[in-house]
């Protein structure tokens, strides 16, 4: 192997947990960088051997960071470096550098980086430009752990074309170690080589210290040591008032609390400092009930950091965003702001249809659980020592204010309506975010495991009953595996498949059997929709998808008796017939009449190209034919626009005319998470149109006049006339917290209540399939689960029953 110090390409050659591995056998070697005999004992050459290795595994991390990030600049999310005239083959953007050949993340880790650099790039010039809006005459910014960031010399490039009267200082810093990697990359590379400053006045192997960019091999434990480096690069926390921005990147995390809260209290001493924090939080944590209360996806993430020995070492001190806020204020600063990543992502990042949209075409995304979660356990603090820190007169800048947030921030209205609470954001105005009222609860007995042994590790699947029995079909996830006594199963990506297999749940004795595969079945497909016949004989299936880009639009009839049989299986040549829906997954399907004809009514979904269907569509089951549905009002389709993943039940109306009740939902426009409630009419007629729709909104809403959360994924049940059970799914901005998973809605009164399960485990009940199986008087459950990042899977694999 390559020398790791001199090397300017090594980490990029080498996936970061190969490297832990491969740079610990060499560890010996490593020690010998940073080995000082004229300390040499046994015990300290093995201090030193462990803090090597901890540091190897640190670096890791960067490389895991650039790589990724490498993968947004090739697919067209960070927009030509937001340089006017800038190409990517001109760009002063590092990552090409360090990651020539780029490697494909996957869409869920594109997404994720794309929010986090976004986010910090857009506060960066945010401050940059709040501090030449008051005047300043010069600034810092400095990185901690800047390991390969490019933006300082991104901001050279964009400073050389945009005038300033303020001058600026950035300041890099990381272990020594990166710190000579960072440099001997940047002296090799023309284009980089030519941003530094001339004249620096210390130009070294590990250091570069000139007056408006520095780069110091500092070990943040050591503050002594970064005391005197950033008075060597012009940053004085005594006798100035230089305003300075600190950006910490998923860096204080892996250091121990105590250490960590070290170096904010450090910088808290400069008396015009903005420290930005971006890592991670367990928004669910509960305190009484410690391990217990923690989602699958927290659990994921502590055991893929644990296994790459880069544990998230300040989470143990600090959990929820409140613990963060009370830490910087205990630490010296007078003000603070903490957002979860789904919040700041929605408000500054991606705030309207537009980038929505461009962000969709740039590759197939549908991994939206999974990056609620993440926008949940992570979050970004922006905190000041200006205002209220010092008596003397200060102009401190506002970044929050520069980018247009301040105002959203202080405004009520604004953080109810769009239901923000303090496990999405806090900040040091204890009256600005009061507490919920206490929401009214029902309690329900809940059955763990009513299929003893199952292992139905799969979800986007369907449940439907004929007679004693229930039947699951298709999915994604782990097939024909033995069976784990933990029921959260964690599996990496690579080990699911989607699915083609048909089960037969005994609903009497709880026995499960696989059903022999029909060679000409249905092809295997997730997100699809199945329903039981109103007579109880048979299940039709439609659509679904099996791949990113294959979906499709066949209809599949099942009976014990005979197995699949195809009804309807063409395809839609021409984009504009109405001869037939196009493909569609992650719609609803249900069994209606309508004018006296039992058909099966589908809504909303999502077409091959990622696009919300807005179309509703009805299959005539007599006639086995596709009949469309219109509006009768065009502001109502407006209004209803393209939804997916939300889930639909059949009530009666007036007349005791079947009526569709649609529940939340993503909207296809903006990707925005609904709580709203629609009520659909359907109907024939003689006149134009022939085949029409009304929706009117229906207003739900707690006795306390709390509303309802927004959620996707979930399902809905009805279990009496007037009542209908909402079960599980994914909220967002905010997490839904345990006892939100489950709730009853009441139509007539127009109020809704938490369900409370007796014995409830921390399902987390999403992509799984539930329906109701009347002869028993319960509801049941089957599957679902989720993934973190690439960390792995887990899934709910037993099944539940609830009894209504």
């Amino acid at each position: 192997m390559q020398s790791f110090l001199t090397s300017g390409s090594i980490i990029a050659k080498m996936d970061y947990e190969d490297q832990a591995t491969d740079l610990a056998v060499q560890g010996e070697l490593y020690t010998q960088t940073v080995y000082d005999p004229g300390t040499e004992t046994q015990g300290h050459i093995g201090k030193i051997y462990t803090k090597a290795l901890a540091e190897i595994h640190h670096l890791g991390t960067n490389t895991s960071s650039i790589t990724s990030k490498r993968s947004l600049e090739r697919l067209g999310y960070l927009q030509a470096c937001h340089i006017p005239g800038v190409t990517e083959e001109d760009s002063p953007m590092m990552l090409k550098y360090v990651a020539s050949k780029p490697s494909r993340r996957s869409p869920v880790i594109n997404r994720a980086y794309y929010q986090r650099t976004e986010s910090i790039r857009v506060l960066i010039e945010g401050w940059i430009k709040e501090c030449e809006s008051l005047g300043v005459d010069e600034c810092a910014i400095i990185s901690l752990g800047c390991g390969f960031d490019p933006t300082y010399f991104r901001l050279a490039t964009l400073r050389k074309n945009n005038q300033s009267n303020t001058k600026l200082k950035y300041v890099d810093i990381d272990y020594p170690t990166l710190i000579t990697e960072r440099l001997y990359m940047v002296r090799n590379q023309e284009k980089l080589f030519d941003l530094l400053p001339e004249d620096p006045s210390r130009d070294e192997v590990s250091e570069f210290v000139s007056d408006s960019y520095s780069c110091l091999g500092i070990d943040l434990r050591k503050l002594d040591r970064l005391d005197k480096g950033l008075e060597a690069a012009g940053v004085l926390k005594c006798g100035s008032r230089m305003p300075i921005l600190v950006i910490s990147e998923v860096v204080l995390a892996y250091l121990e609390a105590d250490e960590s809260d070290a170096v904010i209290r450090f910088f808290a001493g400069y008396p015009e400092a903005t420290f930005i924090l971006h890592e991670q939080c367990i928004p669910t944590f509960d305190a009484d009930r410690e391990e217990e209360n923690l989602h699958p996806f927290a659990l994921t993430m502590f055991r893929h950091f644990e296994r790459t020995m880069t544990p998230l070492k300040t989470l143990r001190n600090y959990r929820n965003l409140e613990d963060h806020r009370d830490r910087f204020q205990g630490l010296g600063w007078s003000s603070c702001d903490i957002l979860n990543m789904n919040m700041f992502s929605d408000m500054i990042v991606m705030p309207d249809e537009g980038e929505h949209h461009r962000v969709l075409q740039l590759e197939p995304f549908d991994e939206y659980d999974e990056i609620c979660w993440i926008g949940s356990y992570y979050f970004i603090a922006v905190a000041s020592t200006g205002p209220g820190s010092s008596s003397v007169p200060t102009r401190s800048p506002d970044v929050l204010r520069q980018i247009g947030l301040r105002s959203k921030l202080q405004h009520e209205k604004f953080l109810t309506n769009n239901q923000i609470d303090k496990s999405c954001y806090v900040n040091l105005d204890p009256i600005a975010m009061s507490s919920p009222p206490t929401i009214p609860g029902v309690d329900i007995q809940w059955s763990e495991a009513p299929f003893p042994g199952s292992d139905i590790n799969r979800k986007g699947h369907t449940l439907s009953i004929l007679g004693d029995s229930a039947y699951v079909f298709g999915g994604f996830g782990l097939d024909d595996i033995g069976h784990q006594e933990d029921q959260k199963v964690f599996q990496t990506r690579s080990q699911q498949t989607r699915l083609g297999s048909t089960l037969r749940l005994n609903l009497i004795n709880g026995s499960i059997e696989t059903l022999p595969l029909d060679e000409n079945g249905p092809a295997p497909r997730m997100h699809h929709t199945a329903l039981t016949t109103p007579d109880g004989s048979a299940i039709y299936m439609y659509g679904g998808r099996d791949g990113p880009t294959k979906v499709h639009n066949d209809v599949w009839r099942f009976t014990p008796e005979d197995g699949w049989d195809p009804i309807w299986r063409a395809r839609v040549s021409d984009a504009g017939s109405n001869s037939a829906p196009p493909g569609l997954f992650k719609h609803t399907a249900n069994m209606m009449t309508i004018a006296g004809r039992e058909m099966m009514v589908v809504v909303g979904g999502r077409l091959q190209s990622g696009e919300a269907n807005d179309q509703i569509w009805a299959f005539d089951l007599e006639e086995s034919q596709w009949g469309l549905f219109h509006w009768r009002h065009a502001e109502q389709r407006q209004n209803f626009s393209g939804i997916f993943s939300h889930s639909s039940v059949v009530v009666k109306g007036d007349g005791q005319q079947d009526n569709l009740l649609i529940l939340g939902g993503i909207r296809g426009s903006d990707e925005k998470v609904l709580n709203k409630v629609w009520r659909l009419t359907l109907g024939v007629g003689e006149d134009e149109p022939q085949c029409w729709v009304e929706a009117r909104e229906v207003d739900i809403k707690a006795r306390t006049g709390s509303p309802l959360k927004p959620r996707f994924g979930h399902s809905s049940v009805v279990v009496g006339e007037d009542r209908i059970w909402v079960l599980g799914g994914v909220s967002a901005p905010a997490l839904l917290q345990w006892q939100e998973t489950m709730i009853e809605i009441q139509l007539s009164t127009g109020t809704f209540r938490h369900l409370n399960p007796s014995a409830f485990r921390e399902l987390v009940m999403v992509g799984h399939a539930a329906a109701a199986d009347k002869d028993r008087n319960r509801i049941i459950g089957v599957g679902g689960g989720g993934t973190c990042f690439g960390f792995g899977a887990w899934w709910d694999s037993a099944g539940w029953a609830l009894q209504f």
